[in-house]
């Protein structure tokens, strides 16, 4: 299923009896606190709306424009009487980022905007941009320091890149 970053979404999924598998569990209502998302592996939040039955054990809900404004989005269904439902959503776009203005920026390593704390996060992705000088060119992150927010290239790039100048990562 194709899904998309910042779109709302309709999901569908079926639910088993946990009494009586693989049997779907029909006849389910559900209340906040039932499902949950978590966004880019971000702490789990109850969902805006709630599952409704669509047929014979299988359910639909919408995930509203800002649950689903993440690289990822797991979806999180407990319900007593069914197996817990577990769903991960990767939306079309790719991870974008800016380069921050810093005075150690070569063509090799750069300061980025990107949140992520984890050291090596980005490590073999490839970092592709989008806008300035450097539009088109690609190169290989060998290293991604989570408290800094550098990114180290396996490869430099023609020069360094300018504070403003996009990219995306591809190949994750």
């Amino acid at each position: 299923m194709a899904v998309r970053k910042g779109k709302q979404t309709l999901i569908q999924f079926a639910l088993i009896d946990s009494t009586s598998r693989p049997t779907r569990k029909s006849g389910l209502t559900f209340s906040a606190g039932e499902t949950k998302i978590s966004k880019d592996g971000g702490a789990f939040a109850n969902t805006t709306n709630q599952p409704s039955e669509i047929s014979s054990g299988r359910y639909k809900i919408t995930l509203t424009a800002a649950e689903m404004a993440a690289d990822s989005v797991h979806l999180y269904v407990a319900k007593t009487g069914a197996d817990n439902m577990d769903l991960v959503l990767i939306t079309n776009g790719h991870p974008t980022g800016v380069v921050v203005a810093d005075g150690a920026n070569t063509a090799t390593t750069f300061e980025t905007d990107r949140a992520e704390t984890d050291d090596d996060y980005w490590k073999d992705a490839l970092l592709l941009f989008t806008s300035g000088s450097l539009v088109d060119q690609v190169k290989k992150v060998s290293n991604y320091d989570g408290t800094t927010k550098f990114v180290t290239l396996s490869a430099a790039f023609t020069a360094a890149p300018s504070a403003g100048d996009r990219f995306v990562f591809i190949n994750l």
